[in-house]
């Protein structure tokens, strides 16, 4: 995993290589580049160059926000995270789809916990399974699938605008995705929480329109999902 960090205070940029290197211990396998500006980043950016920026807003010259609309416009799947001293820039920050804003100067638990899910949030995004297509094995981004259910012996992967039929146990994907927002509204079908647009007393909406019910058994089940994988976005 490439992962730049984009700060004028070299000391936090020490600081913050420190930080990951305390979640994941120094056998981790990351591979990093500092840049002390701006215009840095930016003469030595490319489309695929980086998987994770960490990126301060308040730099001299250009700040990080538009440096972050520089690097947008040529890379939409770079996980951006900002990192200030102040909350004030915040909405700002997912004007370029920032996915997350990390006060530097808050209590180390939560500041430690919003690096790991940024970091997780790579592992999540860009996760895939193989499947037969048509006598063909294909990758499949778990990122994509807004649901699976049994039917009639058969699996189906639902995704925002088609499915995919292949064979298997639900149990065996419920077992795969163990820790990526995964839940059961019944027993026939696993849903995606990432995917999900809101929780109803007895149905859930999906993103793509759909509907589906959800059984008072496992009804804590899809509430605890989606409000984990909300809070993982959260501020």
């Amino acid at each position: 995993m490439n992962i730049a960090i984009c700060d004028d205070e070299k000391s936090y940029v020490d600081t913050l290589l420190n930080d990951i290197t305390e979640i994941y211990g120094e056998n981790n396998s990351f591979h990093f580049r500092s840049f002390n500006s701006g215009e840095d980043i930016i003469s030595n950016f490319s489309r695929g160059e980086f998987d994770i920026i960490f990126m301060d807003i308040e730099m001299k010259e250009l700040d990080g926000l538009k440096t972050a609309e520089y690097i947008r416009s040529i890379d939409r799947n770079v996980i951006l995270a900002f990192l200030t001293n102040y909350d004030k820039f915040v909405y700002s920050g997912y004007e370029v789809n920032a996915f997350r804003y990390i006060l530097k100067d808050q209590a180390r638990p939560i500041y430690l916990k919003q690096i790991k899910d940024t970091i997780d949030e790579y592992s999540r995004k860009f996760k895939y399974i193989t499947i037969y297509l048509n006598d063909v094995l294909q990758k499949l981004m778990i990122d994509d699938i807004y649901y699976i259910e049994v039917y009639s012996r058969e699996i189906i992967i639902h995704l925002a605008d088609k499915c995919h039929r292949t064979t298997g146990k639900l149990k065996d994907y419920e077992n795969s995705f163990k820790g990526m927002y995964f839940a059961k509204p019944d027993k026939s079908h696993l849903v995606n929480a990432a995917n999900i647009d809101f929780v109803e007393k007895d149905r859930l909406l999906l993103k793509n329109g759909e509907h589906l019910y959800i059984s008072r058994k496992h009804y804590k089940e899809i509430v605890d999902a989606f409000v984990d994988y909300t809070k993982s976005r959260c501020i």
